[in-house]
């Protein structure tokens, strides 16, 4: 009863499918434009909590951030990032999701879209990039950009793909992977991606070899 999950990214049949499952576990959904939560006031909320002395134990998740700070706006961001860290001092928690960038880096992993201010605010921060779809099952692989603990460098979990499976059915299928068996299979993976994209040259120098140039 102490975890509220924000839900200002999804579409009204998701919202309704995932009020069902709020209503099973018994933790609080919020959602703009219902009961007049608004996600501009979420700050307020937040300060709220903090003046009644209601923030410990509160669990709050944001999905997605981009819905309440402008992440591309440094003072924004770090204006949002101040409130955050508040909240936490007296004992609350928050957990953020935020998408990331369309485009990789030269080590082709995926980089978090915005400023850095958010990054260097939390007190730990993880990076989900998608491992390999085999069986049946997607596998997503999270490795840790920013920590202030003990916590795992990385951590890897697979769910339930298969066509026509519910929602309900994908989350209640999710479960914990060994992190080197899936690093063995990124590294296949990579290495059958380059040979492919090397094959036409491979192929060219073979039949050059064959002519004796």
């Amino acid at each position: 009863e102490d975890v509220y999950f924000v839900n200002a990214d999804d579409t009204h049949k998701g919202l309704v499918y995932k009020l069902k499952i709020a209503e099973k576990y018994g933790f609080k959904m919020l959602a703009p434009g219902y009961s007049e939560f608004k996600p501009a006031k979420l700050a307020e909320y937040l300060d709220g909590m903090i003046q009644s002395d209601t923030a410990h134990g509160k669990i709050i998740f944001l999905d997605t951030v981009k819905k309440f700070v402008d992440l591309m706006k440094k003072t924004q961001a770090s204006e949002f990032g101040e409130v955050i860290r508040r909240f936490v001092s007296h004992g609350g928690s928050v957990i953020m999701l935020a998408h990331v960038n369309k485009h990789r880096d030269a080590e082709m992993k995926v980089v978090y879209s915005g400023t850095a201010d958010l990054v260097d605010d939390a007190d730990c921060a993880y990076i989900a990039d998608l491992a390999g779809e085999y069986g049946g099952y997607r596998t997503v692989k999270f490795e840790n950009i920013k920590c202030r603990g003990d916590v795992a460098h990385e951590a890897c979990f697979r769910y339930l793909i298969k066509e026509g499976t519910p929602y309900y059915e994908k989350l209640e299928s999710v479960e914990p992977v060994d992190v080197d068996a899936v690093n063995n299979l990124q590294m296949q993976m990579t290495e059958r991606q380059k040979y492919e994209g090397d094959k036409p040259i491979i192929e060219t120098i073979i039949e050059c070899i064959r002519e004796g140039i």
